[in-house]
């Protein structure tokens, strides 16, 4: 069974997401210390929310020293303090999120003169790491800027709203935490310094697979690199890497093979076969289609014509005469 409880404290608000059975004993951290006990919440997500909550700290106030057994993302709105971890201390300000890694042991405390306010997710499951890697964060790299906090609130906001035990709810936490985290793939300053997300080979491919499937339209290279979200130059090398071919180059091959397709084996006119292999312009197409095959597409079409009536013509016997 599931359940949500919401308790206060000073001026802060908490929602916690656990399951009534004592999951929490299988911990592989020790409980002893612990903050929470909600890492074995049985969702129907890879990434589920265990609990959440906003807080305006008084000067001074600290949490800590304690680990955890989730991951918990704080988002700071307004003041400052500092976040220390074990061989290291973080002086973070409103615009920022720090992060707590599961069983490891920390303290985070509100600056005096001008204390903090924040809200905070905790969350689960086994891809969590992984998604918290692509949108900039690391056991190395606790902190990360955005450019502005409201969106990510509201997604706390909108997660406490969903309290009521229901399976929908329960995915609509769970789209709220990928939204949560979309945005600081998108907003990062930190995210946006880095090196692309996926590897060379993969933009590669998926570049590949846009191309087949759209080369009857009117695409560009520059919409294609902004279409996967990367700049036109790291494309076409990564393109060029992976195939030993740029894009644009295949591009034009996979419309000249379709053009050559259509011209032997169908009647259509040249302008609607340019139309069909993504050129707007028939005498643009006559030009290119001539420069790479050799002949004007009139010409190449009946070329084949001709090829086609003698390959179908009878062959004529040569008879030697009767002795």
């Amino acid at each position: 069974m599931i359940d949500v409880k919401f308790k206060a404290e000073r001026k802060s608000l908490v929602m916690e997401v656990f399951s009534s059975e004592p999951y929490f004993q299988s911990s592989a951290f020790p409980q002893e210390g612990a903050a929470d006990l909600q890492n074995s919440y049985l969702g129907p997500s890879p990434y589920h929310v265990n609990y959440c909550g906003y807080e305006i700290c008084y000067p001074g106030y600290a949490f800590g020293p304690r680990s955890r057994t989730s991951y918990l993302l704080h988002v700071i709105y307004s003041g400052k303090g500092k976040y220390y971890v074990p061989g290291k201390v973080y002086d973070v300000s409103a615009g920022q999120l720090f992060l707590i890694y599961p069983g490891v042991t920390t303290t985070y405390q509100a600056d005096v003169e001008d204390p903090w306010s924040y809200g905070w997710i905790g969350f689960s499951g086994h891809r969590s790491e992984a998604l918290l890697s692509q949108v900039g964060f690391s056991p190395d790299h606790l902190v990360v800027t955005v450019e502005d906090v409201e969106p990510l609130r509201q997604c706390i906001l909108s997660i406490m709203d969903t309290h009521r035990i229901t399976y929908a709810n329960e995915l609509y936490r769970t789209a709220e935490l990928l939204r949560f985290f979309s945005y600081i793939a998108d907003h990062a300053e930190e995210r946006h310094q880095t090196a692309p997300a996926y590897s060379k080979s993969v933009y590669a491919q998926l570049a590949m697979r846009y191309l087949d499937s759209n080369f009857t339209t009117n695409i560009k290279i520059a919409d294609l690199a902004d279409h996967i979200g990367i700049d036109r130059s790291y494309l076409t090398k990564s393109f060029r890497d992976e195939y030993q071919i740029s894009p644009q180059e295949y591009l034009i091959r996979l419309r000249m093979e379709k053009a050559e397709q259509l011209l032997t084996e169908s009647s259509e006119s040249i302008s609607v076969i340019a139309a069909k292999v993504g050129y707007a312009d028939a005498l643009a197409f006559s030009k290119i289609f001539k420069q790479r095959i050799g002949s004007s597409p009139s010409e190449y079409r009946k070329l084949h014509e001709n090829d086609a009536q003698r390959a179908n013509e009878p062959s004529k016997e040569i008879k030697e005469p009767i002795p």
